[in-house]
């Protein structure tokens, strides 16, 4: 069994029944032990065997009670998917006050800047209560990559983090086109970013024949198995509705990044009603980001 050492001095071990069985360790004080065989999880004390101590309760870590530190302790572990789920949502507060619903989108989805794939993609439930334009003016030209919104404003969003959140988000590579009406393809390394349209509604959404949208990423799991769009109305998709305030305010239009593949001025957002359009990068529209862990 190896011992593997993350970013904040935790420790965590795996190893079959057998092995745990055979060797019977001590655990540190708040070291994890992640029986393979069982799916079962300890924390030792320091004092206690392995074979004595109690298994831990998961109810403990659920998304919405457990600390920022443990649940990127147990994505680390890659045992994500047998403690969480797709859905799962979890408040936050800004440093401004503001409460946000988080979410959980999908797990093993997004490619970690320092190679291997996020354990974990969260998102907003709903969006920000103030809005926030693309550009300073209605331009497309440098795409996401080049967007005021990822230089400054997500910038601004990330400081506004709790503390503990920003220590465990980890960068992952986000694609989208290059803008002014460009095929090209940029990539840029992210610790806040905000969906692209294939990510939310999927390869069936294709203008422009689906070039460049279906290269800007892959749909997540909520969006295709629990926010799947499905709705009464051939010009509404309900599911994809969001909400100013956390929930509290109108229905918003929410901004996406991938620009308007057949203009220059434009972005594809989300609007009131749930479907996508374009509209000018300079018009300031609801924010709902994402990040990984």
């Amino acid at each position: 069994m190896a011992t593997k050492s993350v970013n904040w001095k935790m420790r965590q071990r795996q190893g079959t029944a057998a092995q745990w069985e055979s060797v019977n360790p001590v655990l540190a004080a708040g070291e994890f032990g992640y029986d393979t065989t069982n799916d079962k999880l300890k924390i030792g004390d320091g004092k206690t065997a392995w074979n004595s101590l109690p298994t831990f309760t998961t109810t403990r870590f659920s998304f919405g009670s457990a600390s920022w530190g443990d649940i990127a302790q147990i994505a680390a572990a890659g045992t994500a998917k047998k403690f969480f789920n797709v859905g799962d949502e979890k408040v936050i507060t800004l440093s401004t006050g503001e409460e946000v619903t988080l979410v959980i989108l999908g797990f093993n989805h997004d490619d970690l800047t320092a190679g291997g794939k996020a354990p974990i993609t969260i998102g907003m439930k709903n969006a920000l209560a103030t809005k926030y334009s693309m550009n300073a003016s209605s331009t497309n030209a440098g795409g996401w990559n080049g967007s005021a919104m990822r230089t400054n404003v997500m910038a601004t969003l990330l400081s506004q983090l709790p503390s503990d959140l920003q220590a465990v988000i980890k960068p992952v590579n986000k694609t989208a086109s290059a803008g002014n009406q460009s095929t090209d393809i940029t990539t840029s390394s992210d610790k806040l970013w905000l969906p692209s349209v294939v990510e939310i509604m999927g390869t069936e959404y294709a203008p422009a024949n689906g070039a460049p949208y279906n290269q800007e990423g892959e749909q997540y799991e909520y969006w295709r198995t629990i926010k799947d769009g499905a709705g009464t109305g051939a010009a509404a998709n309900p599911d994809r509705v969001k909400y100013y305030s956390n929930g509290g305010g109108a229905a918003c239009g929410w901004w996406l990044r991938s620009p308007n593949a057949a203009g220059a001025t434009s972005f594809c957002y989300v609007i009131a009603s749930g479907n996508v359009r374009n509209s000018y990068a300079g018009i300031a529209y609801g924010v709902s980001f994402g990040f990984c862990i």
